[in-house]
């Protein structure tokens, strides 16, 4: 849970105005220290990847976090999967696991639905604690 808070906590303090959204990586991406192709690469997001990205305006950089390392994605590799609310508000409830969460009777979870984590869905198929995960 730590984790997600500091990532949720960090995208939020990155973003300003702009708002969170989910993408997926159309092709194996640089994660690069500032947003521009002669960038430092900190690592690399695969291709599928399942990430959230801060974009504002129309800037061709999103920024995100991919294993505890921040940094920022060409908005070209990242294909919108779904747009989340505002970081703001009352949020949703946090899951710390499937079992929780079949306990709560919400399970199982799809990608855009409140207490979607990519965390839960280990097969990575948009759809977090379904039967067998």
């Amino acid at each position: 849970m730590r984790t997600y808070v500091r990532m949720v906590a960090l995208a939020a303090a990155l973003m300003g105005m702009s708002e969170a959204a989910t993408a997926l990586t159309t092709a194996t991406a640089n994660l690069r220290r500032t947003p521009t192709t002669t960038g430092a690469v900190l690592g690399t997001v695969p291709k599928n990847t399942l990430v959230l990205v801060a974009c504002s305006g129309s800037t061709q950089w999103c920024r995100t976090t991919y294993k505890g390392t921040a940094g920022y994605v060409a908005r070209s590799l990242l294909k919108p999967v779904t747009g989340s609310a505002r970081l703001t508000g009352n949020g949703t409830v946090y899951y710390r696991t499937c079992t929780q969460m079949r306990a709560a009777g919400v399970a199982p979870v799809k990608l855009g639905e409140p207490a979607y984590r990519t965390a839960l869905d280990r097969n990575q198929n948009s759809i977090a604690c379904e039967r067998g995960e």
